[in-house]
């Protein structure tokens, strides 16, 4: 992997055998959705105008360990699970997404196998990792229970990967997904926009650590230099105001899958008002869509590792990432396609009709 123009880019190592691997399970041109759908989770998702793709159960809720809770992004679930599924052996190592130790204000996938290296990596990544890379390294690490943290186009790849079955030593070795809710994703040259126009850092050798969701529920933009300033930017003014509008990946703005789709568990922030807990310091919302996915749910509430409600799927409507991707992508999308554009294929008949639904964003506070 190398970077140009400050974004991953990946290169052949070796030899190209011509194989066709890397074609066949990329997600950026082809992605049967419907298909995978009913390969993984055995039928198809009821089609309504509050389209979540298919789905067991629904859930908000938040870690038992307050530890954790605190760390994660909203209600660490994502890291609670992770830690759980690897202390009850269905996986022995996690992919995930995590900070460069040389350079940490970029971005980079991490290999965890400890509950600690995985409460290190909690919390969301505001520019791309290609935690996809490092299935190999895994393997080859002696790995035989893969667990991954991803958005929607790189639980896309992974689907792909075990349905075609390529390449053999990896794809049946993968045990665990959990998606992430994703809007979108953005260029490092959002972050470093932000960094030298809002933060004053014109020299990123200064900083010693960079946070996209740190402190106090929501989480905020915090950098820390090497001199003990911290800067604070708000997580609303940053995201709504200069990541969302000026940096989003062009890819993203024609991706469907809001919700992980084809995850075994899909989690992400839940912006309504707090239902559940005596006090709010963020939760989480689920889809919990496969078999493994529920028997791995099951056994985190049983063990008070997770605090689950029943939340009705409709409510995860009223995000601004199901807008911007189920509406607007899905329209973009038609829209390109009208015009001879290249788009991605999906293998489905896209739906953007309107329908009224609250509104829930996050809250802007310090």
């Amino acid at each position: 992997m190398t970077r140009v123009y400050g974004e991953p880019m990946p290169i052949c190592t070796g030899v190209c055998s011509s194989c066709g691997f890397c074609y066949r399970i990329c997600p950026g041109s082809d992605v049967p959705l419907l298909e995978l759908e009913k390969h993984f989770f055995g039928e198809n998702r009821k089609f309504t105008l509050a389209d979540l793709g298919f789905y067991l159960e629904s859930y908000v809720g938040y870690a038992g360990d307050e530890v954790i809770r605190k760390k994660g992004a909203s209600g660490g679930v994502v890291t609670a699970l992770l830690v759980h599924a690897l202390e009850k052996g269905i996986i022995d190592c996690a992919i995930v997404a995590g900070f460069n130790k040389e350079k940490p204000w970029l971005t980079e996938a991490k290999l965890v196998k400890s509950k600690k290296e995985i409460i290190d990596a909690a919390q969301s990544k505001y520019a791309v990792v290609p935690v996809n890379m490092l299935f190999r390294e895994a393997v080859k690490r002696g790995c035989q229970r893969l667990g991954l943290v991803g958005l929607p186009c790189h639980i896309h790849a992974v689907r792909k990967m075990q349905y075609y079955d390529v390449p053999r030593d990896i794809s049946g070795k993968i045990k665990l997904t959990i998606g992430l809710f994703c809007a979108s994703q953005f260029y490092f040259e959002g972050t470093r926009h932000i960094l030298v126009e809002w933060c004053g850092i014109k020299d990123l050798e200064v900083i010693a650590s960079l946070e996209y969701r740190g402190g106090e529920w929501p989480g905020h933009f915090m950098v820390k230099r090497h001199d003990g300033e911290t800067i604070t930017i708000d997580r609303h003014r940053y995201v709504y105001h200069m990541l969302m509008p000026n940096y989003k990946r062009d890819r993203c703005e024609m991706c469907i899958d809001w919700s992980s789709e084809l995850a075994d568990i899909a989690v992400g922030d839940y912006w309504a008002s707090p239902t559940i807990g005596d006090n709010f310091s963020g939760t989480s919302a689920l889809l919990v869509r496969s078999l493994a996915g529920e028997e791995l749910i099951k056994s985190a509430v049983e063990e008070k590792v997770l605090y689950l409600e029943g939340l009705e799927p409709e409510r995860l409507c009223s995000s601004i990432g199901f807008e911007m991707k189920k509406h607007g992508a899905a329209f973009r999308l038609v829209q390109r396609q009208q015009f001879g554009w290249p788009t991605p294929n999906y293998h489905m008949k896209v739906d953007y009709t309107p329908f009224f639904r609250d509104l829930h964003l996050a809250p802007e506070k310090k």
